[in-house]
């Protein structure tokens, strides 16, 4: 009989979480040693000493199990980005904005294998895909892997939209910035669903397109890097710290 007198787990329930974290220690080990195609239900029943068929009274498939690992990665890489970004004082927006933009980098090039699996699992809606719709799928039902992307994703969102009201929507010298001409469709795509989802909340078009378009910049260059694609191969540090600083000026964040 177990006991749990104090109000806490029973045994039963944490030899079951001991099971589930041995679990995902062994894909973790998998992935780093042969990468997210050489993660193998039975080999990791044969790391953990249970039958492959025991395995699905934790996780009913390999799906299963690599989707929650990839969300226990997110929570890795928020919590880090978190620490960086505590750094600065929580009414200092732009320097948060920065802190973001170097964790991540730091994160995803430091857990290169981890990262390979975050930008490719679950095929045709990875991690660090942002590709709901927002305007027909309300957040209760989007799947964990969206929802912990969308959380990454608006640690930099918020501190925009912070900047904005803190400045009255004057931060950055945007009116005088001429948009590329843009149709309809595109604008209200920008508005309603990047604002959403990589914001958090509505701002103004200018802003949403100047956003947007240095996160698509910091997770290209992040990308190349990670997978050693990035044409200087050399001088790599030095040419990934010029570009952003080159993005953060365009942006109106002067180092």
């Amino acid at each position: 009989m177990t006991s749990n007198t104090a109000g806490g787990p029973s045994r039963r329930e944490r030899m079951r979480a001991e099971t589930i974290a041995e679990i995902k220690a062994s894909a973790r080990g998998q992935l780093l040693q042969h990468g997210p195609s050489g993660i193998s239900l039975r080999a990791i029943a044969r790391e953990v000493g249970v039958t492959p068929a025991a395995l699905y009274r934790y996780f009913d498939s390999l799906d299963a199990l690599l989707i929650q690992l990839v969300c226990d990665l997110y929570d890795e890489l928020i919590a880090a980005t978190r620490t960086a970004m505590d750094e600065a004082p929580s009414d200092a927006h732009l320097e948060r904005m920065k802190a973001w933009v170097w964790a991540f980098r730091a994160w995803s090039v430091g857990n290169r294998r981890e990262f390979e699996l975050m930008i490719s699992y679950p095929e045709g809606n990875s991690a660090m895909s942002i590709c709901a719709d927002p305007t027909t799928i309300d957040a209760g039902d989007l799947d964990p892997v969206t929802l912990k992307s969308m959380e990454h994703a608006q640690l930099c969102g918020h501190e925009l939209a912070a900047f904005y009201r803190q400045t009255e929507g004057a931060g950055f010298e945007f009116g005088s910035v001429t948009l590329p001409e843009m149709s309809e469709g595109l604008q209200q795509e920008l508005i309603e669903s990047c604002s959403a989802m990589i914001i958090g909340e509505r701002l103004p078009l200018s802003w949403v397109f100047a956003f947007t378009s240095a996160w698509v910049r910091v997770f290209g260059l992040v990308t190349m890097e990670a997978f050693g694609s990035l044409p200087v191969q050399q001088n790599i540090d030095e040419f990934y710290k010029a570009q952003i600083k080159s993005m953060l000026r365009d942006f109106g964040m002067e180092e």
